[in-house]
């Protein structure tokens, strides 16, 4: 039923971006690019969808932050994003069922992502709805899972923008592994970030109105009429 919810979801959220009328996206292009450093967390103790806020029983994470991303904007709320994230896994924390475990953990991930921000600019230009999806691979020298896992990934997200460029970025991801298994696998996890990010680059509105003075091919000049009237 889970596995079902998910799909299903994921297929709304699609259908959702693709349907968006180019006339009320093709409006702003925010940035051109975004950078971005966080603080992340690795939850992996193998239970899914269950216990999503075991802080203190499954939650990985270090003091210091451990993700970067940059983000390439292409139009109607586009872009492609690539991330890289290093963690630990703590043996106070459940890793598939089992304590005692350490390991080093290490992901890189490739994501097309959708913002909602032109939506929502004209009400709230401060706040940027969006979803990822993508692939990635992840290593971790744990006994409790495989070392080397390729993923398929799907997150949510929030940029709060604050000053200028510079903005709060929440985010979630759903990793999952696509050998050995699929799905009900060990290699299943989640990944949550917060973090700091900054936009620049900012480009020029577009509403696709082609009788502006600055298309001078649509407003030749008025040829001169002859005298007398001819």
């Amino acid at each position: 039923m889970k596995k079902t919810l998910f799909f299903i979801a994921i297929f709304f959220v699609l259908n959702s971006a693709i349907a968006q009328p180019y006339k009320t996206i093709k409006v702003y292009k925010p940035y051109n690019w975004m950078i971005g450093v966080s603080w992340s967390v690795i939850d992996d103790d193998g239970h899914q969808f269950d216990r999503l806020f075991d802080v203190m029983g499954s939650w990985n994470y270090l003091v210091y932050p451990t993700r970067v991303s940059v983000d390439k904007y292409f139009k109607y709320g586009w872009s492609i994003e690539g991330t890289a994230t290093y963690n630990q896994y703590l043996p106070s924390k459940t890793i598939n069922d089992s304590t005692g475990l350490t390991s080093m953990f290490f992901c890189f991930d490739v994501n097309g992502k959708y913002s909602f921000y032109n939506q929502y600019a004209p009400r709230a230009r401060w706040i940027d709805p969006y979803f990822t999806f993508g692939l990635g691979y992840t290593y971790r020298n744990c006994a409790a899972v495989s070392p080397h896992v390729p993923t398929v990934n799907l997150g949510f997200g929030l940029n709060f923008w604050i000053y200028k460029g510079f903005g709060v970025q929440l985010h979630s991801n759903v990793k999952i592994g696509v050998f050995p298994g699929f799905w009900t696998t060990h290699t299943n996890y989640l990944q949550h970030s917060a973090g700091l990010v900054y936009r620049f680059g900012e480009g020029k509105r577009n509403n696709g109105d082609f009788s502006r003075r600055k298309n001078k091919w649509a407003h030749g000049n008025k040829r001169y009429k002859q005298k007398g009237g001819h």
